[in-house]
C-alpha cells in the first residue's frame, strides 16, 4: 500500500548542527523507491532549505509553516502576507528600534543591525545546543540561517 510520509526537519531529518545522517537520506530513499510519497514539512521558507536536503530526494515539501505547499516542483499553494499588512509591520518594528528578518522563499531579508543583534542571541543558542566554546565565539547570524541577506529593500517583497 502507497503511503505519504511528511518528515520535519529540524531535530528530525537534520540535527540542531544541520547535519543530515547518512541513516536518513537512505531510509528517504528507500521509502520513495518502495513507491511511497516523501514530503519535508517544515517551518522553514523554501529559501532555508539548503541543497543537501533537496538532494536527498523528495516529492515536495510543506513549508513556512504551512504558507507554502510544493509537489513534484510545482507550487500547489503559496500564501503571501499583502504588502501593505508587510509595510505596517517593517515601519512598526522600525519605529520601535526592533531588528528583524523577513523571511520568503527567496531569503531571509534582515533588517540594517539585525546582525549585531542577532549575534549574542545565536551565539547564546548555540552554547545551549553544546557547541564548542571555539564554534561559538566566532558564531554570526548567517551560520544558522540559512539564506540570509542583510540590506535588502523591504518595500514590495515576496
Amino acid at each position: 500500500m502507497r503511503k505519504i510520509i511528511f518528515l520535519d526537519v529540524d531535530g528530525t531529518l537534520v540535527n540542531y548542527d544541520n547535519i543530515l545522517p547518512e541513516s536518513a537520506k537512505k531510509a528517504v530513499q528507500e521509502a520513495r523507491k518502495m513507491g511511497h510519497l516523501v514530503y519535508v514539512c517544515t517551518g522553514r521558507s523554501k529559501a532555508e532549505m539548503p541543497a543537501f536536503i533537496w538532494d536527498v530526494g523528495f516529492d515536495g515539501m510543506i513549508g513556512g509553516n504551512g504558507s507554502y505547499v510544493e509537489h513534484d516542483n510545482q507550487v500547489i499553494m503559496h500564501q503571501l502576507i499583502p504588502l501593505d499588512v508587510e509595510k505596517r509591520v517593517v515601519d512598526w518594528l522600525h519605529e520601535r528600534g526592533l531588528e528583524f528578518y523577513l523571511e520568503s522563499n527567496n531569503g531571509l531579508f534582515a533588517s540594517k543591525n539585525f546582525k549585531e543583534a542577532a549575534r549574542p542571541v545565536i551565539r547564546l543558542y548555540a552554547k545551549g545546543k553544546g557547541a564548542p566554546e571555539e564554534v561559538i565565539e566566532t558564531m554570526e547570524a548567517e551560520d544558522a540561517l540559512h539564506g540570509l541577506f542583510y540590506g535588502g529593500n523591504f518595500t514590495g517583497m515576496t
